[in-house]
């Protein structure tokens, strides 16, 4: 029964995607690439029109996507007050918020048929550089000649997002004993690691793990991004989250805590480049490092996730062995 129930589940998985783009000029894509999309098992979500009063509505659906596809033409779509766009708004949200990223990029936008380009220098100038960070950032970037490569390099790209970065989706409703016995495997294999002894995979607590963030480091009025690197032995990463999960927390808590870690102790790396810097923010963790961080964690039984919430978010919390180890950390401290 669990083997029929672990491929039924396979084939029933879906997955919610939140697809970004400059607007009415993508239409044509758009449409094709929901349709690949709706082919794959996917379902989009995103609007095609923005106004201040949207912004609001994206982010809570970038929070429930599974995954974030940004498809880029030729414009860099309407701007925000700041100068910014809306679609560069909604990618630096999603970069934020640690969802796994897919962009599909038009390989020559100036050629697009019966649409016309960025008409001003300032817009060219603004979608030539946020094209160059995304090919420079996203490892994930697959270009595109015309709307029927488009739904082959999809296709092609799609597998490897979802096997890169794997997500809980959902699966469609099965029959009650089969509902019962496929929740009961689900707590049982989260459960397991609280009370039994760890996987093959734990690492010793002094063991670490060396990482790359970003952060922005503020100098003489002008501020400028760092790509730093950080270690820390598990015990210490334990005690950067463990605390936020004493009560269950949406998975995307592992970000948040980490990356206020972060800024409230990088002035130190930041000033190795910049000597006279005063503050630092907007740190962020890379997203592959903070994946591995989290299953670690698992693996040794500290965090498990312990079922999702009203908005179908995985929730993780302190195993009673994390909680253990914990405990005798602060103790170590207080009598050192």
């Amino acid at each position: 029964m669990a083997a029929r129930l672990t491929r039924m589940h396979q084939q029933e998985r879906r997955y919610q995607v939140f697809l970004c783009t400059s607007g009415i000029d993508m239409q044509p894509e758009r449409i094709a690439l929901q349709q690949a999309l709706a082919g794959l098992g996917f379902f989009c979500w995103g609007p095609e029109i923005r106004t201040p009063q949207s912004t609001t509505f994206a982010r809570r659906q970038i929070d429930d996507c599974d995954y974030f596809i940004l498809l880029l033409g030729g414009r860099y779509g309407d701007l925000t007050a700041s100068g910014v766009s809306y679609l560069h708004l909604e990618y630096i949200y999603a970069v934020t918020k640690q969802k796994p990223i897919l962009v599909l990029l038009h390989a020559d936008p100036e050629r697009r048929d019966n649409v016309l380009p960025e008409q001003t220098d300032e817009g060219r100038a603004k979608l030539d550089d946020f094209r160059r960070r995304l090919l420079l950032d996203q490892p994930l970037t697959v270009q595109y000649q015309d709307i029927r490569e488009l739904d082959m390099v999809v296709r092609q790209a799609l597998p490897r997002l979802v096997e890169r970065f794997p997500m809980p989706g959902w699966t469609r409703g099965v029959s009650e004993s089969e509902s019962a016995v496929g929740y009961q495997h689900a707590v049982t294999t989260a459960l397991a690691p609280a009370t039994a002894e760890p996987s093959q995979a734990a690492v010793s607590g002094q063991e670490g793990i060396g990482f790359e963030y970003r952060v922005h480091a503020y100098q003489d009025g002008n501020f400028r991004e760092l790509r730093l690197h950080r270690s820390l032995t598990w015990h210490e990463l334990l005690q950067v989250l463990g605390p936020a999960f004493m009560e269950g927390q949406p998975e995307d808590q592992f970000a948040r805590v980490l990356n206020d870690y972060l800024n409230n102790t990088a002035l130190a790396q930041a000033r190795e480049q910049m000597p006279r810097a005063h503050a630092v923010a907007r740190s962020q963790v890379q997203a592959k490092a903070l994946q591995q961080i989290r299953q670690q964690l698992k693996d040794n039984g500290w965090l498990v996730p312990t079922g999702r919430d009203e908005r179908y978010r995985t929730q993780w919390q302190v195993t009673s062995l994390g909680r253990q180890v914990l405990a005798q950390l602060r103790q170590q401290q207080t009598t050192v």
